[in-house]
């Protein structure tokens, strides 16, 4: 879905769709291998479930965001992916 500027919120530069979910962890995409990132997508879903209600995420060609709802999971979302790098 291409974004307009209807749906998306300036002030915060979060899409309208993702009210709610305000703490981002952003993970590059340099330097990890395509198993990296199966895994930690894996491991993000079997503790928060499927993007939607608890986080949702956004790819760009130099990263992917993941919007969390709770501070908490975000930071939870920090740890599970560290023990990676």
């Amino acid at each position: 879905m291409r974004l307009s500027k209807k749906h998306i919120n300036w002030d915060s530069r979060i899409p309208a769709r993702d009210k709610g979910h305000v703490h981002v962890v952003r993970l590059p995409w340099t330097g990890q291998s395509g198993v990296w990132w199966n895994e930690a997508c894996a491991d993000i879903m079997e503790v928060f479930g499927l993007p939607g209600d608890r986080f949702t995420s956004h790819p760009t060609a130099e990263y992917m965001d993941f919007y969390f709802k709770s501070e908490k999971d975000a930071q939870l979302c920090r740890i599970l992916v560290s023990e990676k790098i």
